[in-house]
């Protein structure tokens, strides 16, 4: 059933994630935007996650709040937000993460956005929205008041930086339907990156992306987080890179590339433009290029990790 276009959908993936689930729920409940619909994918927790997620649907509604258990765990938050995706039906979605905690506003402020690009383009058009988070500890204690800057990543996303560095962080982004049924025309979430990754590219290459240069979230950093942040102008990440070393270096660019190669076989076809065209065939082809002609793409291409450090490691390793 296609729901009113006025509704988000905020797909939420838990596993294990009792100790801060309430706190995120409550913000939830909190938003000034009263018109969202909270799904929820349970990815075989063994804490007491469904618990709370069932106490917050007897409160809210089953209308309200849709919880849903995976028969087989898919053993990654990837492949659990793929199956969220979909489960979506609304205008708009939401990607959420279990630990963290949402400023009042943030479905508000980012669907503010979202409606505005919308009024300027083709409503189908594929449209990603999405801004900075505030870093946190375990307690909430600020560590960063950004993001963008705590992890030196580019003010502007581009598909030349989008193919080699994801610059665009799930749980504070906002997609339209139009991308989210782009998302979910995947058979084979393997080949991709994350789920963020995948509709950053789709949205370059297909439609639009918009940022808010304001924070919306604590975005939560404790030991057992996934995916976190790390201070990227700090010596000891620099440190922790290189100590990882070029092979460790060298599978993730293999990733990366198989990810743009699995791109480029579905969508080639449908790729008008004919300079991203090539410059995505041409990133598919990498790593059966020799290291020179590795080089030689980059510079020519302005494909590159964002900042100094991070460019100079790609070109001594890449």
């Amino acid at each position: 059933m296609q729901r009113e276009n006025q509704y988000v959908d905020i797909l939420l993936a838990t596993y294990n994630g009792a100790l801060y689930l309430e706190e995120l729920l409550s913000s939830i409940k909190s938003q000034t935007y009263k018109y969202w619909r909270l799904i929820i994918r349970d990815d075989g927790s063994g804490d007491d996650s469904l618990q709370i997620a069932k106490r917050t649907q007897m409160q809210l509604g089953k209308g309200k709040v849709l919880i849903f258990k995976n028969d087989v765990s898919t053993g990654s938050a990837k492949a659990n937000f793929f199956n969220l995706i979909k489960d979506a039906e609304s205008q708009y979605i939401m990607f959420c993460d279990q630990d963290d905690v949402w400023n009042p506003d943030k479905i508000e402020i980012t669907l503010k956005r979202m409606k505005a690009i919308e009024r300027k383009s083709d409503f189908n058009l594929p449209i990603l929205v999405y801004t900075d988070l505030k870093v946190v500890d375990e307690n909430l204690t600020t560590i960063s008041e950004s993001f963008r800057k705590y992890m030196k990543l580019p003010p502007k996303v581009t598909l030349e930086n989008l193919l080699i560095q994801n610059s665009v962080t799930g749980c504070a982004v906002m997609i339209n339907a139009a991308l989210c049924n782009e998302m979910k025309q995947i058979d084979n979430t393997d080949q991709v990156l994350m789920h963020d990754h995948w509709a950053a590219i789709l949205a370059c290459v297909f439609g639009k992306i918009g940022y808010i240069n304001i924070t919306t979230i604590n975005y939560r950093q404790h030991g057992n987080n996934s995916v976190g942040a790390s201070d990227a102008q700090n010596i000891k990440y620099f440190y922790q890179r290189f100590k990882r070393g070029k092979k460790a270096f060298r599978r993730d660019m293999k990733k990366s590339v198989e990810q743009i190669q699995y791109f480029y076989e579905m969508y080639q076809e449908k790729i008008m433009d004919d300079k991203m065209k090539k410059l995505i065939k041409k990133y598919a082809d990498l790593t059966r290029r020799k290291k020179l002609s590795r080089i030689i793409y980059y510079f020519k291409y302005h494909v590159f990790k964002y900042g100094l450090i991070k460019k100079i490691v790609q070109i001594v390793w890449g």
